[in-house]
C-alpha cells in the first residue's frame, strides 16, 4: 500500500511538473509588442508621453502583433518600435524616436521576462557615409554642394531611421536640419534612401 500510494504522488508531480513547463512554454510564447512597450522604461518614450496626462496606452495608434510592430500618435513627428527574433531565443527591441535633429535610438534585448537596455549596440551595424550615399548632389546649387560638403566632412549630423512593419529591413535617409541648420536647405527629392537588410543576424548594406 505504501508502495502504491508513493507511486501516485511521484506521478502527481511529475504530471505537475510537466504542466508547469507547458504553462512557461506558453507564457513566454505569449510575448508580442504590446508586452515589450509595457516594459519599456519612461526614457524611451516619446516626451509627450513620458510628461502626459494620459497612459501610454492612449497613444498607441498602430499595434501590430503579427508584425511584431508598434506606432504612437500625437507628437509632430514618427515614433515607432519592433522587434527582430534572435536564433538563441532572444528578441532584438528597437524604438525610434523622430524629432527636428534625425532619429533617437533605444535599443534592447529581451530574455527570460526581461528588458535590458544595451547602449552599445548600433542599430544597422557601423556604417560609413559619403554624401553622395544621401544626397543626389547633381540636384544641389553649386553654393549648397559646397556648404553641404563642408558641413557633412565634420561628421555632424543625423540620420532618420524606418523601422519595419512588414519585412526585416532599415530604412534610412539624412537629417538635412542636422546638417545644414535649415529643413530645406536640400530639396526632399534631392534626398536618398538607405536600405539596411537583416541577414542571418548581421547588417547588410544595400
Amino acid at each position: 500500500m505504501k508502495t502504491t500510494t508513493k507511486i501516485i504522488i511521484m506521478l502527481t508531480l511529475f504530471a505537475m511538473t510537466v504542466a508547469g513547463a507547458t504553462f512557461c512554454g506558453t507564457a513566454q510564447q505569449k510575448v508580442n509588442v504590446k508586452t515589450l512597450f509595457d516594459m519599456l522604461p519612461e526614457e524611451a518614450l516619446p516626451e509627450y508621453v513620458s510628461l502626459g496626462e494620459l497612459s501610454r496606452d492612449e497613444y498607441i495608434c498602430e499595434c501590430d502583433d503579427k508584425n511584431g510592430y508598434l506606432e504612437l500618435a500625437g507628437g509632430n513627428y514618427a515614433w515607432q518600435m519592433c522587434y527582430w527574433n534572435l536564433k538563441d531565443g532572444r528578441k532584438l527591441v528597437a524604438t525610434n524616436d523622430q524629432t527636428d535633429l534625425g532619429s533617437t535610438i533605444h535599443i534592447f534585448f529581451y530574455e527570460n521576462g526581461q528588458l535590458i537596455e544595451d547602449v552599445n549596440y548600433k542599430l544597422g551595424g557601423e556604417q560609413t557615409y559619403e554624401l553622395e550615399d544621401l544626397v543626389d548632389i547633381s540636384q544641389l546649387r553649386p553654393e549648397v554642394l559646397e556648404q553641404a560638403k563642408a558641413a557633412f566632412e565634420t561628421g555632424n549630423y543625423k540620420l532618420y531611421f524606418e523601422l519595419p512593419q512588414k519585412g526585416t529591413s532599415l530604412t534610412l535617409w539624412l537629417s538635412v536640419y542636422s546638417l545644414m541648420g535649415e529643413h530645406y536647405a536640400i530639396p526632399e527629392e534631392a534626398l536618398k534612401n538607405v536600405t539596411i537588410k537583416w541577414e542571418n543576424e548581421e547588417w547588410v548594406r544595400q
